[in-house]
């Protein structure tokens, strides 16, 4: 058994050992016997005969697998458990007519049937066939089939008259093969050449870099009307948007003065209680101060804080590139 092979290795061996000689390769299996040097190669040795087994091999001889007593109660069932709702389950209309044999297989079978049972059976069967649902579908399909292939004769047969010489239909089968035949994809177009080397004209690149000379502007006179503008004529279009549009007249503001709409506005409760003046105590009716530049005790007996300490330090900012040169050389 695989656990006293595993106690054996744990008594007798350390991991390392036991390891490495599991990793050590079955020389019998690396080095194959050749039987044409054995002149017997079915013979056993003399001196495996005589060997005596180690303990290990008679723990590794023991079966991994002990086959118990065949216990037909214990061996499981053939087919998997069915549950009691399948087996109360009714099937639907549908399964019921997909479940009923085939038309054709019916009928043979009711050639063969031998009792009258078997063919009370059958001609049961041939009438749920006939009643069903897909029956009835078959014979819809198989109508439709039929009239579209009369359809497709009476097209042939006006074709066959219109087309009585064998050159109008040599031409209808042309037109046909030509709508039959596949699309041509378009080839990609094709890319144009590079342009060949050609050597630099030194002095044609002298040429075209020298500036180009612009002719001076005549001078015109101001005053003088173009001959077109005399005999222009203006369109409706413009002779309306020529009219300028009527702006409302804007009364000026007088300065200080008051609007009548705020001469006739009422005033809120809000804006009453805050147009009343602040009532303060006797002696500090204003925030004026006699002496401006005197220092209250309490500011002066005021200790900062570390904080403020920390932020009342100017912050220092790491110096430019060309002042670190400039002070790099002075030195």
């Amino acid at each position: 058994m695989p656990l006293q092979r595993v106690k054996y290795a744990l008594a007798h061996l350390s991991r390392k050992e036991h390891i490495a000689q599991l990793a050590r390769p079955n020389w019998r299996k690396l080095r194959r016997a050749d039987s044409k040097v054995t002149a017997c190669p079915f013979t056993v040795p003399r001196a495996v005969l005589r060997s005596r087994a180690s303990r290990r091999i008679r723990v590794m001889a023991q079966p991994k697998f002990v086959t118990k007593k065949y216990d037909p109660a214990a061996v499981p069932p053939p087919y998997p458990r069915i549950h009691p709702r399948t087996l109360a389950a009714k099937s639907s209309r549908r399964i019921v007519d997909l479940a009923l044999p085939e038309r054709r297989r019916l009928l043979e079978t009711m050639k063969l049937a031998a009792t009258k049972n078997m063919k009370a059976t059958v001609s049961d069967l041939l009438v749920k066939v006939r009643k069903s649902r897909y029956q009835r579908y078959r014979v819809f399909c198989n109508a439709r089939q039929e009239r579209e292939a009369r359809k497709k004769r009476k097209r042939m047969a006006k074709l066959h008259r219109a087309l009585t010489k064998p050159e109008d239909w040599q031409r209808h089968m042309r037109v046909l093969e030509r709508l039959a035949a596949p699309k041509v994809v378009a080839r990609p177009k094709r890319r144009k050449p590079r342009k060949k080397w050609r050597p630099i004209n030194v002095e044609r690149m002298y040429f075209l870099a020298l500036p180009k000379i612009q002719q001076e502007p005549t001078s015109r006179n101001l005053f003088e009307v173009q001959p077109h503008a005399l005999t222009y004529r203006i369109t409706k279009r413009i002779e309306k948007l020529a009219i300028p549009n009527k702006q409302p007249k804007i009364l000026l503001k007088i300065p200080g003065a008051v609007s009548p709409a705020a001469m006739k506005a009422t005033a809120s409760e809000r804006i009453i209680a805050l147009a009343k003046p602040a009532q303060r105590p006797p002696g500090r009716e204003t925030d004026l101060r006699e002496n401006a530049f005197t220092v209250s005790p309490v500011a002066l007996k005021a200790r900062c804080s570390r904080r403020l300490k920390k932020l009342a330090k100017p912050k220092k900012y790491p110096k430019p590139v060309f002042k670190r040169l400039k002070t790099a050389l002075r030195r």
